[in-house]
């Protein structure tokens, strides 16, 4: 779970959970009262637990050593080959969403190469430039959980939510018989849209 900023900033589920097994890293939270933490490995947790198939699985393990420009430890709990083959395996036959961050690499292209994958520029430990990699099993979405982050960049988001507060308020300008207009003439359009459903959250 590391910092959990997915899980401290997003949208809260119906049910949100972090996993980690180092107690240390929960000892710095004081979550709210609608995200329960759980100091346990990933897997056993992940394989045992009772899927209902609307659930939302955010796996962010360890950076696999192989990808990194650093081969040293950076973590208490640090995961071996063996291990990021275990989590994809298991990964792979979760029946609900899921999606798994980290650098690209030759296992995990194997064994996640069907799945749809973004990559894009961050920043790694040392303050230097890196590429990391989402890999979601679940095809681009038509409806998403939460919209305040909708946009590929700083800028982009930030002219989304300019557009968007330019038509609330000419909606709030708008005489009453016009907006019940409009309102009537986007739910019909919406009409055989399927509404949002909220998710179980497990990061």
């Amino acid at each position: 779970m590391g910092g959990g900023a997915l899980l401290r900033l997003k949208k809260p589920a119906e049910i949100n959970i972090g996993l980690d097994i180092d107690y240390t890293v929960l000892k710095k939270w004081t979550p709210p009262p609608d995200i329960n933490l759980i100091c346990t490995d990933a897997v056993r947790f992940l394989k045992h637990y009772p899927y209902k198939g609307d659930e939302f699985v955010y796996a962010d393990p360890p950076y696999i050593r192989s990808a990194r420009r650093s081969k040293r430890s950076i973590y208490r709990f640090e995961y071996t080959e063996d291990q990021h083959l275990e989590l994809l395996k298991l990964l792979t036959t979760l029946p609900c969403r899921v999606m798994i961050s980290g650098y690209s690499s030759t296992l995990y292209s194997s064994y996640l190469g069907h799945w749809r994958h973004i990559s894009f520029e961050t920043r790694n430990r040392a303050g230097g430039k890196a590429t990391e990699s989402i890999w979601m099993n679940y095809p681009e979405p038509e409806q998403l959980h939460d919209y305040r982050f909708l946009g590929n960049s700083f800028r982009e988001r930030e002219r989304i939510k300019r557009r968007i507060e330019r038509w609330k308020e000419r909606f709030r300008t708008m005489p009453q018989l016009e907006r019940n207009a409009l309102l009537l003439a986007l739910s019909n359009d919406i009409s055989n849209s399927e509404p949002g459903q909220k998710s179980d959250g497990l990061c």
